[in-house]
């Protein structure tokens, strides 16, 4: 019977059945809506805490494998709630269980005990953040908040969660007022797209009811020679109804097959370009399967280790060991690349000639769309240069350019480690202050670069005469001190002062001229004359001076008392 019916009024009576049922749909629908949105949020809130907990306890591993002082990984880990904070658009925060505020956005509350603190309804909200985080996971806490938008109290739920390695609560939350605006958004939305779909569906009644038939028999005929193989043109059509849709999938299908060929053609210029870049990039390239073992290489790493392709394939990188690493640094770099899925560090290896070099690496773990290991790529260069050239920058900051001998910095920090070491183990060290006599007409009379030659003299002169394991120093101008430790009693510093005073009045050829100058040293004892660099280098230019006063030529030791005097050289 319901075949006598004509289509045109079936069509119109099923676009009546659609608009009854979408207005009893609607109202589960909205509310299906809104609980959607608030499990949507209240997963925002979630993987955002969540997220800063995980960086948390990888900055806690960092701690537990000597990386990172728990300090330093507890400022990390604020910066990083703080970037989090502002990149995501809502906020955490993070209380201890005192509890205090370690971190929130609004400075003001940073450090504020909130053991008292109490919301609109009275609750004691940031004890109970701590008692409800108590147990394992995390939870949802509705509460009363001032929303910062309009300061009105307003409805909000927050995502807990406790970081127990270090007695932190972490939270974020949501206000239900944006939620339902969000909802009210939605509903809208809903309701325009119910109103547009009512409309098609009363177009393609009045559409399928002027005809329906007549284009069957050429798609049908159509679509057998496309499905045989044939090239068949598919006309354009405007029809909204089955034999639209007919139609277009007919040409949807024809495109299919054109755009497979072409994604071919793209796949395979894809990967010939990728081979290009993998042959020619400069860092060396290692992949290796799931065991570890190697299956493909660079050539940049045949270039870099001296192993071909077919030398290291199904080798493990074991084969690159340099021997200087012990157990301890492969154990940390495993551990950190199984709980971040990668490792940048520094590292020496071993080329296939036997010579150790120094190299940047990034391992980088690869897994299938299923999560389960797949293997790991490793890149890395040889960094000898850029080692070669920090050597050289580090060298001129703790040298005097003119002399080679350690400059100032660089003795005031040797002086420190020394007295530190002496004080440990009660022994006897000393600090020899010396002060060019006679230079200044020398340098006057003969020019400033003789007075260069001098001082580069006087410096391998002081370096011949003192032991080898003594620190010798420029501090400028004519100025040089001596570090001596291990002493065993006063008088060992005085032969070497006796030795450096002989050997610096013998005279000096400085193109073709006879050159004659003196040294008056002044000598300071730890722990006698002072306990601390400063002290003992004020003692010893204390006694330099009186050395002076004494005739110059020669050396005294620094004396109670002593007052600085200051002495033309």
């Amino acid at each position: 019977m319901f075949e006598r019916v004509s289509i045109r009024l079936r069509l119109y009576s099923l676009a009546l059945t659609m608009l009854a049922l979408a207005g009893v749909i609607g109202v589960g629908g909205l509310n299906a809506l809104h609980d959607r949105l608030l499990i949507e949020r209240q997963n925002q809130s979630r993987m955002l805490v969540q997220g800063a907990l995980g960086y948390m306890d990888r900055l806690d591993g960092m701690v537990r494998a000597g990386a990172l002082t728990q300090g330093e990984a507890m400022d990390r880990a604020i910066n990083a709630v703080a970037a989090m904070s502002a990149r995501q658009g809502d906020y955490l925060w993070i209380n201890d269980l005192q509890p205090r505020v370690i971190w929130h956005p609004m400075g003001s509350w940073m450090g504020r005990d909130v053991s008292d603190f109490t919301d609109s309804d009275g609750r004691y909200l940031f004890r109970e953040f701590v008692d409800r985080t108590n147990g394992t996971g995390g939870t949802f806490v509705h509460y009363s908040w001032p929303d910062p938008k309009t300061g009105q109290i307003g409805a909000k739920i927050s995502y807990v969660e406790r970081f127990a390695p270090w007695g932190w609560v972490v939270g974020s939350g949501l206000y239900l007022d944006d939620l339902h605006q969000a909802w009210r958004q939605g509903a809208v939305g809903w309701g325009l797209t119910a109103g547009l779909a009512l409309l098609v569906c009363m177009a393609l009644a009045w559409v399928l009811g002027q005809s329906i038939t007549r284009p069957l028999g050429k798609i049908t005929r159509s679509m057998r020679l496309l499905a045989q193989g044939h090239d068949v043109e598919v006309p354009e059509t405007n029809r909204g109804d089955e034999i639209g849709d007919l139609t277009r999938a007919m040409a949807v299908f024809r495109q299919y097959l054109i755009q497979r060929e072409e994604a071919r053609l793209a796949h395979d210029r894809v990967l010939a370009q990728a081979k290009t870049v993998f042959d020619h990039i400069s860092e060396a390239v290692m992949l290796t399967d799931e065991t570890n073992r190697i299956i493909m290489v660079n050539p940049s790493f045949a270039r870099i280790t001296g192993y071909s392709l077919d030398e290291v394939v199904g080798k493990t990188p074991d084969i690159l060991s340099s021997g200087r690493h012990d157990n301890n640094f492969y154990q940390a770099l495993w551990r950190e690349l199984r709980e971040s899925g990668e490792w940048h560090g520094e590292i020496w290896n071993r080329t296939k000639s036997g010579a150790i070099y120094p190299e940047s690496l990034s391992i980088t773990q690869l897994r299938q769309p299923d999560g389960r290991m797949d293997g790991y790529v490793a890149t890395f260069m040889d960094i000898t240069d850029r080692k070669r050239r920090e050597a050289r920058v580090r060298w001129r900051a703790e040298h005097d350019s003119l002399t080679g001998l350690c400059n100032r910095a660089q003795f005031e920090a040797r002086l420190a480690d020394a007295v530190r070491i002496a004080a440990d183990s009660s022994s006897l060290a000393a600090v020899m202050y010396l002060d060019l006599d006679g230079f200044k007409p020398v340098n006057d009379s003969l020019g400033h670069a003789a007075g260069d030659q001098v001082l580069k003299r006087v410096a391998k002169r002081i370096e011949a005469a003192v032991r080898g394991d003594d620190v010798v120093a420029r501090l400028g101008g004519d100025e040089f001190v001596v570090l001596v430790e291990g002493l065993a009693a006063a008088d060992d510093v005085a032969r070497i002062a006796a030795k450096l005073v002989d050997s610096l009045a013998q005279p000096f050829n400085i193109d073709h001229q006879s050159v004659t100058i003196g040294v008056s040293i002044g000598i300071a004892l730890f722990p006698r004359d002072g306990t601390n660099p400063a002290t003992l280098l004020v003692a010893a230019d204390t006694a330099m001076y009186q050395a002076k006063h004494q005739g110059r030529g020669g050396f005294a030791f620094a004396q109670p008392g002593q007052v600085l005097v200051s002495v033309e050289g």
